[in-house]
């Protein structure tokens, strides 16, 4: 699994109330009820322990720690699901701060009193590795239908037929050994319709002359500049999907099936530019849904999936290493697979 960044969004992660000062001064307020959601490495927190239990770490955690010991107050954590229950939370009373990665927005704005930014950061989307790759099949179809529109369609049998009646004219008056065509109308156009389909592509004319010659030449030549023309588009294409990937940014999401937690702020972006939203209760529902192949993309905030990429990495890491150690007097597990799958040579 590759990771593209790719700014796209500013990502702001505290709120803050405007009764601080208060809460600082009077000896009963000194206590500040704080909103948090889970949301690696902000937030993170056993979230099967009772609120009792929890013990929350985290950049944000160890963020307000430091904000608590400048204003002298105490932290009582409230603890929410997601953005949308967070800011309801501070909304409605029962939380007199949030702090967690939320996207300051004109809407939220209106109900909510944000801080200044501690850290902004951009949004990135995570895409399966061979999904840089599209067949060469996909491809084809792809470019050759960009070419199959309607109005390049009727310029062709246009074309098409001007050239084959052109042609059967020519041969009409061409001497009697190097006519082709019947010289009946509807039989002999007949004819030179096909003869135009083939010298698209092939030259198979007999040795006339003059305006028939040049007819045949012209039109075989016109063939072979258009295949030339779409074969370097499809090549082009190609070579552009296996060195940059098929999604390389916000630009070729548009129209793919995109996953987004559905509380959080990325899912609005991905409906404005026109992607495909699959929305998802959990980041790690999407990351599923990526491996299975339901969506062609995820898309969430950089430092969280920067930081699940490295802790998935680390924790695969320490799996091998410890099949790698023996078990007492026994052969490790890579030990055995090595016996099994390579033998050895006397």
């Amino acid at each position: 699994m590759s990771l593209l960044i790719r700014f796209i969004l500013p990502i702001f992660f505290l709120i803050s109330v405007l009764q601080l000062p208060a809460f600082a001064q009077e000896e009963d307020k000194k206590t500040l009820r704080v909103a948090i959601k889970p949301s690696e490495p902000w937030v993170m927190y056993d979230t099967k322990l009772p609120d009792d239990k929890k013990q929350p770490i985290g950049f944000s955690i160890d963020l307000w720690r430091g904000i608590a010991k400048e204003i002298h107050v105490k932290t009582q954590w409230v603890y929410t699901d997601n953005v949308k229950k967070l800011l309801e939370a501070v909304q409605e009373g029962r939380a007199d701060a949030g702090i967690a990665a939320i996207t300051i927005r004109s809407d939220r704005e209106k109900v909510i009193d944000f801080s200044t930014s501690m850290y902004e950061l951009g949004l990135q989307i995570m895409v399966r590795e061979e999904t840089g790759i599209g067949s060469p099949f996909s491809v084809l179809t792809e470019e050759v239908g960009q070419f199959l529109t309607l109005e390049n369609l009727v310029i062709f049998l246009l074309a098409l037929f001007c050239v084959t009646n052109f042609r059967w004219w020519a041969d009409k008056w061409s001497p009697d050994e190097h006519r082709m065509f019947s010289q009946r109308y509807w039989l002999g156009v007949y004819e030179a319709f096909w003869w135009s389909l083939t010298m698209l592509l092939t030259w198979e004319a007999p040795k006339n002359r003059g305006l028939a010659r040049l007819i045949d030449l012209s039109w075989h030549l016109i063939g072979l500049i258009a295949l030339s023309v779409l074969t370097g588009v499809i090549a082009a294409a190609l070579t552009i999907q296996a060195v940059g990937g098929a999604i390389t940014s916000e630009k070729d999401l548009p129209d793919r099936q995109v996953a987004a937690v559905a509380t959080d702020a990325p899912r609005d972006y991905l409906n404005k530019i026109g992607a495909r939203v699959v929305p998802v209760e959990t980041l790690n529902e999407g990351i599923q849904k990526l491996l299975d192949k339901e969506v062609e993309a995820l898309v969430h905030d950089g430092p969280r999936l920067l930081y699940l990429a490295k802790l998935y990495l680390e924790s695969a890491n320490l799996a091998l290493l410890k099949l790698r150690e023996p078990v007492d007097l026994e052969d490790s597990f890579h030990e055995e697979l090595k016996k099994k799958w390579i033998p050895q040579t006397d």
